[in-house]
């Protein structure tokens, strides 16, 4: 069952963890034996083998009633992609829903990848066919099965686990569970990451991931977002996932775009969005904004007049919950990704996001976790209630290991910062939520040390009122 929450004051600590309590509120860097993180698995990994027909099958988007699903597939017929789905409660009935032709792309190999360049015919990768089906009409809470088929036509049938899903809970429903993580890559590190949260999918206790950008690390090495799809399959081909993208995603090895767009589609232009870069979704109680730190966003820019646009568009009543998801955190205490990274993006947006009341923002880019108190204009927020708390989860546990170091003087604002690998839960319901941020269960952990923050929000302004869940 869903744990109770609890009357608190505005983000203290559960009482749960009250050990935290004493040392977490006036600003904690927890001390690290940590020595880094292990190295990419390799692309001769058994897990990374091409597989004859549809591979790499994944849900992306995350809306209650429409989801991508997006696969590849070495067949090279222009026969038209098609996902057959059923409700698991209606087993004797499958739909056909067709989808667009598979395509495929090409791209010039990076340097460090393939120093040959462009004259070298084996720098340029060509990707399989790409196949991309958006299922729409989906019920919301409803669990499905479903199978893709492969341009020979034949069905691509797995486990039941690995190609059955659920549907996030209705807009306006009392309670959603995201799980939360940011800056995976292709690591052991990332792999026990992706196992969390693939235990958590399986045992009922998230409905949906909210990515914070940089997902494989591919880095201009094409093969890379092959053997990414590949190797956590049995996690992204059962869960939806929002993502937004990160600069391993537009910078790194010149990607651009190019390959996240063709592989990562979502469902932008259901939330009045001309671009794949931000958009919005609404599940239970949550009203969850996706931006892109890689775009302009001052006054006047698309991605401003799409939020504005967006923000009014909100019903507290229905949504209660404000929450902003981001790459490039506004508010780090980490000195190798200072807050001057983000700082134009949080001038242009943050009056944005607090006059609408939003309560929480997310966000990945720095390798660490980290807590803010509410936060507003640069610092400290006073009162507490006017502030946003932002969380940043770029611990996914990716090849580039730890954002070494912090800056020595811990900043007012700050409420907790650690080195360490892991991804966090946010469960909501109309008046109040529950962060917990998971450690991965590595050896560095202190026993007993998997849950590494816990903590509990009421909503800033606006929604319904209420009271905590009775216990129990």
């Amino acid at each position: 069952g869903r744990p109770p929450l609890g009357r608190l004051p505005y983000c203290k600590l559960e009482h749960s963890m009250m050990h935290i309590l004493a040392t977490a509120l006036s600003g904690t860097t927890r001390p690290s034996n940590r020595v880094g993180g292990s190295p990419l698995i390799p692309l001769s990994d058994p897990r990374n083998a091409q597989r004859a027909g549809p591979e790499q099958i994944h849900l992306t988007g995350a809306s209650v009633d429409s989801i991508h699903v997006t696969w590849s597939d070495n067949d090279t017929s222009t026969a038209p992609s098609v996902v057959e789905v059923r409700a698991v409660s209606d087993a004797a009935s499958w739909t056909a829903v067709p989808g667009p032709s598979g395509s495929v792309y090409s791209a010039l190999q990076a340097a460090d990848a393939c120093p040959g360049g462009y004259t070298d015919p084996s720098c340029i990768y060509t990707s399989s066919v790409l196949h991309s089906v958006q299922l729409t009409q989906l019920e919301p809470a409803t669990e499905y099965e479903y199978r893709v088929r492969s341009a020979a036509g034949k069905v691509q049938e797995r486990s039941s686990r690995s190609l059955r899903f659920t549907t996030p809970p209705a807009a306006g429903s009392p309670a959603v569970r995201f799980g939360v993580v940011a800056d995976l890559g292709q690591t052991a590190n990332s792999s026990a990451t992706v196992a969390g949260l693939q235990q958590a999918a399986e045992d009922g206790s998230i409905d949906a991931i909210l990515l914070g950008g940089d997902l494989s690390y591919a880095d201009g090495d094409h093969r890379r977002w092959d053997s990414y799809a590949r190797l956590f399959e049995g996690l992204w081909a059962g869960v939806p996932v929002a993502h937004v993208g990160g600069n391993h995603e537009v910078s790194s090895g010149g990607e651009n775009w190019l390959a996240y767009s063709r592989r990562y589609p979502n469902g932008h232009a259901a939330a009045q969005s001309d671009s794949f870069l931000w958009y919005s979704l609404e599940a239970g109680p949550a009203h969850v904004m996706m931006l892109c730190s890689y775009a302009a966003s001052g006054p006047g820019s698309p991605q401003h007049e799409w939020l504005t646009r967006d923000l009014a568009s909100v019903d507290r009543r229905r949504t209660p919950w404000l929450i902003a998801v981001l790459h490039t955190p506004w508010y780090t205490s980490n000195r190798h990704h200072p807050m001057s990274e983000g700082a134009r993006m949080r001038e242009d947006l943050e009056p944005l996001l607090l006059a609408a009341g939003t309560d929480l923002v997310l966000n990945g880019h720095v390798h660490a976790y980290e807590r803010t108190h509410p936060v507003a204009r640069g610092g400290l927020a006073s009162p507490p209630e006017s502030g946003i708390t932002h969380i940043t989860v770029g611990d996914g546990g990716n090849r580039e290991h730890f954002a070494r170091p912090w800056e020595p003087q811990q900043p007012a604002w700050s409420a907790l910062r650690e080195y360490a690998y892991g991804w966090g839960t946010l469960e909501l319901n109309e008046s109040h939520a529950v962060w917990t941020w998971l450690r991965n269960d590595d050896p560095w952990n202190p026993p007993g040390g998997r849950i590494g923050d816990r903590a509990v929000l009421e909503r800033r302004a606006g929604g319904r009122g209420g009271s905590p869940p009775a216990p129990g």
